[in-house]
């Protein structure tokens, strides 16, 4: 993606998220929404589309660094687009996912609730996780997007963090989120995770693989210079 496009892209979803914080701020203070809005169920929902995309946008990061793609630079990069694109959308949902808590009628939090870790009105633990999940995806998408300027060594150490982040977020969604005690939901949740250790064990077994094959090639091309 051009730079101009990465700094458009942020300029949109920043205003996107600005506008709406707008007006959820006014009809907090006016209540112009009618009272049976599900507000609850629109922040469940995009919870877990925001954990899907991420979780598919992680999956395919993985694939694309297996060695399979050696000699296959097209198809790659069409990989790393996808995965790109997913997790940039996963991001922007992830921060629509908890703005309506501000006018939820059940468990209402104020802004700074909402902004600061911890300090939830119910189960701050968790919330808070989900907001440290929030502020680690905005950092990684940002570096991500500045790699161009930055060392590789220190733009991997920054990437590896969606690792971590990825198991912050299923934590906040199986223990946080209602929805976890319906048997799909959590089913989902394990077999997500499991697709993800399996592929994380694959790759690491294949990059393995190559560097014993590259050994041995070594190994016999120094006997055949000695013989």
């Amino acid at each position: 993606m051009e730079q101009k496009h990465k700094v458009l892209k942020w300029i949109v979803g920043l205003a996107l998220i600005l506008i709406l914080s707008i007006f959820i701020e006014i009809e907090r203070r006016t209540g112009i929404l009618p009272a049976s809005t599900p507000t609850w169920l629109i922040v469940r929902v995009l919870g877990i589309i925001a954990y899907l995309l991420l979780f598919c946008g992680i999956c395919l990061g993985i694939i694309s660094g297996m060695p399979i793609w050696k000699g296959k630079k097209g198809a790659r990069d069409l990989l790393l687009s996808f995965h790109f694109y997913l997790n940039t959308i996963g991001v922007f949902v992830a921060m629509l996912h908890p703005l309506l808590l501000i006018i939820d009628p059940y468990v209402p939090f104020s802004w700074a609730q909402l902004l600061i870790p911890f300090t939830a009105p119910r189960e701050p633990f968790l919330y808070g996780l989900g907001t440290l999940t929030l502020y680690g995806l905005l950092f990684v998408l940002l570096t991500t997007d500045l790699k161009k300027i930055m060392p590789v060594k220190l733009w991997r150490s920054f990437h590896l963090i969606a690792y971590f982040l990825f198991l912050l977020a299923l934590t906040h969604g199986i223990m946080g989120g209602t929805d976890s005690k319906n048997v799909f939901i959590f089913s989902m949740y394990v077999v997500t995770f499991l697709i993800v250790l399996t592929l994380m064990i694959a790759q690491i077994q294949m990059a393995s693989s190559l560097k014993k094959k590259a050994l041995r090639r070594s190994h016999l091309s120094q006997d055949s210079v000695h013989h």
